[in-house]
């Protein structure tokens, strides 16, 4: 009788969020995490994260990568960053990342991590050669341009000196037979 008793006294309200409870569990797949913070009438649920979205903005020198999920309630980001062999990654909290290109050879994988208080999502991994930063069309010219510049420099110099040269050298013949 006393456990009738206190079915009746309890809000409506709790019966509700029994059943959302029981939904996010089945969309989250797992009991773990769950919570469910009570104020007078007001209750706040947290829904379960949806696997995040990397976006990649590729600049002239760097890379900007953007981390996305449907659920935005509350929601946190982290990047990881695995550099070439695998063996230690490293962390980066925000949204977005700046990425300043490595040498094509090295491909360093990043992935983005969403997470609220009750559920966490990663993305797939994202490779940095997802950009290739090229450099501006005319700056691969510069240094031959450059080059050759120099080249010419050296080659007008050259033929001044050896006008000048030739100038100094010039013998005046003088003929002494015709000389009384």
């Amino acid at each position: 009788m006393n456990n009738q008793n206190e079915r009746l006294k309890r809000p409506r309200w709790v019966s509700a969020v029994n059943m959302l409870l029981c939904a996010l569990v089945c969309q989250c797949g797992r009991t773990e995490g769950i919570t469910v913070a009570a104020a007078g009438s007001t209750t706040n649920v947290f829904e379960c994260v949806s696997k995040p979205n990397i976006t990649a903005e590729c600049r002239r020198n760097n890379i900007s990568l953007s981390c996305s999920s449907i659920r935005r309630n509350e929601v946190t980001y982290s990047w990881e960053t695995l550099p070439p062999g695998g063996t230690d990654s490293c962390l980066h909290l925000g949204q977005t990342m700046e990425i300043y290109p490595l040498p094509p050879s090295e491909s360093t994988t990043y992935t983005c991590t969403a997470k609220n208080p009750v559920s966490r999502a990663t993305s797939d991994p994202i490779d940095l050669g997802v950009c290739s930063i090229q450099q501006p069309r005319g700056s691969r010219w510069v240094p031959a341009l450059c080059g050759l510049s120099a080249l010419f420099l050296i080659g007008l110099l050259i033929f001044f000196y050896k006008t000048n040269q030739s100038k100094k050298k010039k013998v005046i013949n003088v003929n002494v037979n015709n000389y009384p």
